[in-house]
Formats: structure tokens, sequence, C-alpha cells
């Protein structure tokens, strides 16, 4: 059986490719586990070429379908169906959602933030009119990729890279994408948020303290001693001229009303 898969990689121009072997034991391995009657419908050589092929998915490597198609022996609609019974059995057709990664990673705190860029980024390919399937694991996880890098929480690559299907070379250039698009959109969406005006309440409130503020008596200054003390004896010396004078007018009345 190895050396049937390391013969068949080869003629799939894949074994160059790490990890595919490895891969395609493995579910091999786990299908005959899962079923004892699939020898019988279709031979060993299809059964390891659709393994390959599941294999390279899983692992985000593009194949030659004609000639995965040719080695297996089988017409076109009978290899489809086969490959999505095998995609059920060995449940590689399940979808993979930001909460079941962020669980697997232990990171549930990034989930909320990692929901709502998967939503722009949607929104975003959907006005661009690109065809792409959002359900693929390679969206959710950049998200949360993502997600971990507006917090600053620390994600291993290599953990999420093996969750999102891709290869290190179609990471990179998501990882680049995603980059440009949270730091136009995203950032911008939430210093909008930061410098939007104040609402009709807050500024009713504004207003009113503006108002206090006016209306507030201001608090004298406390006057310098020495200034102070001036002031009082010069008044002291006015109030006590004034005194004099009016005593000097009173006599001069006295008198002449006794003559």
């Amino acid at each position: 059986m190895s050396q049937m898969i390391d013969q068949l990689v080869q003629k799939m121009g894949l074994i160059d490719e790490p990890k595919i072997i490895e891969k395609t034991t493995e579910l091999l391995r786990l299908l005959d586990l899962r079923s004892t009657n699939i020898s019988a419908t279709i031979n060993e050589y299809a059964k390891i070429i659709l393994c390959i092929d599941l294999a390279a998915a899983f692992l985000g490597i593009p194949i030659d379908q004609e000639n995965a198609l040719k080695l297996s022996g089988l017409r076109k609609t009978p290899y489809a169906n086969n490959k999505r019974m095998f995609e059920k059995l060995l449940d590689l057709n399940k979808q993979i959602g930001i909460n079941e990664i962020c669980t697997k990673l232990g990171i549930n705190e990034l989930a909320k933030k990692a929901t709502e860029l998967l939503e722009m980024y949607k929104q975003i390919v959907e006005n661009e009119a690109n065809d792409i399937d959002i359900t693929h694991p390679q969206y959710p996880s950049m998200a949360v990729y993502q997600a971990g890098k507006l917090n600053q929480k620390r994600i291993s690559k290599s953990k999420i890279m093996a969750i999102s299907h891709l290869r290190p070379s179609q990471w990179t250039q998501l990882e680049q994408r995603w980059d440009k698009i949270v730091a136009t959109h995203y950032t911008a969406t939430k210093d909008k948020k930061i410098k939007s005006p104040p609402a009709d309440g807050d500024k009713e409130a504004d207003t009113q303290k503006s108002t206090l503020e006016i209306k507030r008596p201001k608090v004298a200054e406390v006057e310098d001693y020495e200034i102070w003390k001036r002031r009082m004896l010069s008044m002291a010396h006015l109030e006590l001229a004034h005194t004099k004078h009016k005593s000097s007018g009173d006599k001069e009345n006295l008198v002449d009303l006794t003559e």
C-alpha cells in the first residue's frame, strides 16, 4: 500500500509537497475503519487517488483534476459521487466557524471581534462582485488571526494555517490582502465612531455646562497685604481731612449766628 501511494503521488506531480503522503495515508486508514465495503465498489487505485485529492484539498495544494480522474479509472460523475461520499465519511465537509476555531486555540475572547471582521470582509468582497466561498476555513481562520493582531494576542501561525487548509504562500497572500482591508476599512470605521459628533443629549449637557460656567461668580483674588495697607492708610487720611474741614465750617457758622 505504501509503495502504491508513493507511486501515485509521484504520478500526480505531488511528490515534493510536504505532508501529502502522510495525510493521504491517514485518510486511507480512517476510511478503512469507517467503511468496510468501499473496496467492493471501487478499486484500490481509485480509492488512493481520491484520498490524495482530499489530502491535497485539506493541505491547500492545487492538483490537476483531469490527471486525477484519468489515474483513478473512473468517469467524471462516479468520481465526484465517491469524493463526496469520502468527504462525508471522513468529516471533511464539515464547516468550521469562528467559535470552533477560538475554542480549539483557547482564545474565546477574540470570537466577537473576529465575527465583526469576517462580516466586514464578506460585505467588501460582495461589493467587489468576487465569487468566493466565505465558508471556506481560510476566511474564519484569517478573521481570528486578524482579531488577534488587533488585540495584541499572539496566535500560533502554524496551528491556524493548518485549520485554514492553506499553504504558506497562499496564507501570506491572504494575510496581505486582509492587512490592507483592516487598515483601510475596519480601523477607519473605528476612528469615525470615536470622532463622531455628540448626540443631542450630549450637546444639551455641554450647553448647560457652559451656561453654568458663565453664571458662576468668579472667586475674588486675594489682595497683597502691602497694597491693602497703603489703601487703608490713604482712605483714613482722606476721612480725617474731610472731618477737619467739616469742623472748621461748623465754627464759622456759629460765630455768624451769635453776632
